[in-house]
Parts: structure tokens; C-alpha cells; sequence
């Protein structure tokens, strides 16, 4: 006999479920994506016209163009936001990140062998800050000028917005506008033109076709590097074909127990991600998609020694997730993580009282595991439903007393079944 959780972290019905309790309140997104739009904008307006905000120095630090370059910059989501992975923060400290990419089409040169954009990647940081700073002022918002791949900008004390630099060659994006255009009439394509270069969103069509190689990222003391951020939403999507939608709800589980667990933590969502994949990959059998409780189990019980070894950079050869990790911060993540397995295994194939379970899963992943035993039941070895569910557990024969009395009492009202 063993225990169905599955209700407890997701409900068929509009009962409340861990999974619902994770999700952003509808205000929240609003306002977040209120001053997502608004920073698009702004930035929009101020890169097209950057001689406002910088220097021609500044921006071009010493490289010799013809002309004045044009900033029309296009914007795409990134992240958890992105993966649909975002959670409502559990602790105080804990802030919602959204992730947003500014992609700017400008000239590349190719100088010396190495091509980079024809803008400088501390140029192109300033002239992002300075257009920002009015609105931030406005909002009483805080521009955080100090991280190296990004501009933060402090919404609350619950929530930021991080904004990557990119350049692509404004030669692949006119390629891409063109190809675009070809599709239509000719009546239609002076119109299609101004749409594609008006529009502050980065079309699907033309975003998936950009180049790999000509996507280039800026950083504040390493200029320009490659980086792709299509590679990480490619690898994810990927993996959702082959497992199913189940993947990324255990996903969001795990967040939600190491944020449960840990005020802070250097264990980041996607190294949590990749070892989700790992598990499924490596899972002999397939998890019903209606046992959500057996799969996340099914993640824990390799998750320990994932954590315990190197973890990969699925889409950056070389690189590692858990890069940084101290001896005493790795062992942490796997005690805890061996704690979370040995727990919810002891609960789903060893209670057999609903309330000593719900208390168990509550300790472990904190109040937003509804309050509610009805969401709880107990199957037989074929796993059908069994029609009464058993009340007795060893902790309620402690609470009597363990004598042949109690068990007799308890034998009467409990149909036979001993815990």
C-alpha cells in the first residue's frame, strides 16, 4: 500500500495545490511586465537617440565609422519567465527575477581576425544606464550599475528586472526583414517593413534565424563575448518534447525546496534544471503524468549524487553549473538533498496516516503545501484507490499508548489495517 500525493503539488480542479500556491498572483505579473514595457520604451526611444545620452567617444571608443550609427534595439524574454518556471518567492529576502534581452542590429568589423560589434560594449552599458536613469528616478526605482553581464533595475523589495546586452549584425537583421518581406505582395511590404522595424518585440520568424555565431553578449571588464541565449531556451524546450509537461512542474518543485530551504543560495535554477533531465533521462521507467509526487521522487533519488559530482553547462562546452561551489556549500546541497529523498520516501511508501503525511510534506516544502488531507489517499499495490483509507500510523498509537488495548480499539476502527 503507499500514498498518492499528486493532488497535494498539482490539482486537476481549482482546489489549491503547491503548484498554485508557487505561481505569481495575476497583480504581480501585471506589474511586472507594466515595468517591463516600460524600460523597452524607454530604452527604445533613448538608444535611437544615444547623442543625447553619450558621447560619440563613449559609444565607439576610438573606432572609425562613416556614418553615425542607428540604435534600434528589439527586445526578447529570457529566464525562468521565459521557461515558465518563475515562482513566487518563499522568504522575505527572495526577489522575482525578470529576465529581458536587449538585442541591438549595429555594424560589425572585422579587425585583426576577431569580428565584434562596431559599438563598445562599456559604451553601449552607459548609454543604456543614462536613458534609464530619468524613469528610475521617476519611479522611484533603483539603478544597480555593478553586475557584470547586466543592468538591474531594483522594481521593489520583492522584485528586479535584469537586462543582458546584446549586438547582432544589422546585416543578418536586414537579411531577415527581407526574407520576411519576400512572403508577401509587394502592396504590403513598405507596411511589413516599418512593422518589423517598429516593433519593440523580437518577431519569433526572424529571432530563430539569427545567426549562432553573431550573437554577441557585453560584459563590463571582458567587452564582447559570444553567447547565445536561444542555446539554454532550445535545450529546455527540447527536453519538455521527450518528458512532457511533468518535467517542468518538478522543476518549479525543486526551486520551491531549495528556496524553502535556503535563504540564499549559490545552487541556481538551471544547475536544479539539469538535474531534473538528468533524472528523467536516466529513469528506467516512465512516471505517470498523473504522479507528480513518484516523479519528484524518482528526481531525488539521483539528485544527491548529481549535486555530489561536476554538473555540465548543457549548451557551453567547457563550462560548469556548479563552477564556484565551496566543499562545504556542495555537501550542504547534498545533505539536504538525501534529507528531501529519504523524507518523501518514508511518506509515500511508509505512512499510513494522512495527517502524520501532510505535517511531513509541509516540513519539507513549507506552509504552501495546502492544509487539506482530503488531497491525500492510499492505493493498493496495483495502485487502485482504496476505498477506506486506513487511520492508524505508529504516531497515533504513541498517542494512545502502544499497548494490546489500543491496538485492538484501533484494530476495530481501522478495518484490520495496522500502521
Amino acid at each position: 500500500m503507499g500514498l498518492n500525493a499528486h493532488r497535494v503539488f498539482k490539482s486537476e480542479s481549482a482546489t489549491p495545490s503547491y503548484l498554485s500556491a508557487l505561481n505569481l498572483d495575476q497583480k504581480t505579473e501585471n506589474s511586472l511586465r507594466s515595468a517591463r514595457d516600460e524600460i523597452r520604451q524607454t530604452l527604445k526611444d533613448g538608444l535611437r537617440n544615444w547623442p543625447v545620452m553619450v558621447t560619440k567617444r563613449e559609444l565607439l571608443e576610438g573606432i572609425a565609422l562613416d556614418s553615425t550609427p542607428v540604435l534600434r534595439p528589439k527586445f526578447r524574454m529570457q529566464g525562468s519567465f521565459s521557461y515558465r518556471t518563475c515562482n513566487l518567492p518563499a522568504q522575505k529576502n527572495q526577489e522575482i527575477d525578470l529576465d529581458d534581452g536587449v538585442f541591438l542590429p549595429v555594424s560589425f568589423l572585422n579587425q585583426g581576425g576577431s569580428v565584434h560589434p562596431a559599438i563598445a560594449s562599456r559604451g553601449y552599458f552607459t548609454a543604456v544606464e543614462r536613458a534609464l536613469a530619468p524613469l528610475c528616478s521617476k519611479r522611484s526605482w533603483q539603478l544597480i550599475t555593478d553586475k557584470s553581464s547586466c543592468v538591474r533595475v531594483q522594481i521593489s523589495k520583492e522584485a528586479h528586472i535584469d537586462l543582458a546586452l546584446y549586438a547582432i549584425p544589422d546585416t543578418d537583421f536586414e537579411t531577415l526583414v527581407e526574407s520576411a518581406m519576400s512572403t508577401h505582395m509587394a502592396s504590403d511590404r513598405a507596411l511589413l517593413r516599418k512593422s518589423l522595424e517598429d516593433s519593440v518585440e523580437f518577431a519569433e520568424a526572424q529571432y530563430v534565424e539569427l545567426p549562432d555565431d553573431h550573437i554577441m553578449l557585453a560584459h563590463r571588464d571582458e567587452g564582447w563575448k559570444k553567447s547565445d541565449p536561444r542555446k539554454l531556451e532550445d535545450w529546455f524546450r527540447d527536453a519538455l518534447k521527450v518528458h512532457g509537461e511533468q518535467l517542468r512542474r518538478v522543476c518549479r518543485y525543486l526551486k520551491g525546496w531549495r528556496d524553502q530551504q535556503w535563504s540564499s543560495s549559490r545552487l541556481a535554477s538551471i544547475a536544479l534544471m539539469s538535474a531534473a533531465i538528468t533524472a528523467y533521462q536516466q529513469a528506467k521507467e516512465k512516471v505517470a503524468d498523473n504522479r507528480d509526487d513518484k516523479a519528484l521522487l524518482m528526481v531525488m533519488e539521483q539528485l544527491p549524487d548529481i549535486l555530489n559530482g561536476s554538473i555540465s553547462n548543457p549548451v557551453v562546452k567547457g563550462a560548469r553549473l556548479d563552477e564556484g561551489w565551496t566543499d562545504k556549500e556542495r555537501s550542504q546541497y547534498v545533505q539536504a538533498a538525501k534529507a528531501l529523498e529519504s523524507r518523501l520516501r518514508q511518506t509515500l511508501h511508509q505512512t499510513r496516516d494522512v495527517n502524520v503525511a501532510l505535517s511531513a510534506l509541509t516540513g519539507l516544502f513549507g506552509k504552501r503545501i495546502p492544509d487539506d488531507t482530503g488531497l491525500l489517499s492510499f492505493e493498493d499495490n496495483l495502485g487502485s484507490e482504496l476505498a477506506s483509507p486506513p487511520v492508524l500510523s505508529m504516531g497515533l498509537l504513541q498517542d494512545v499508548g502502544d499497548t494490546q488495548e489500543a491496538r485492538q480499539a484501533v484494530k476495530l476502527e481501522g478495518d484490520g489495517r495496522y500502521g
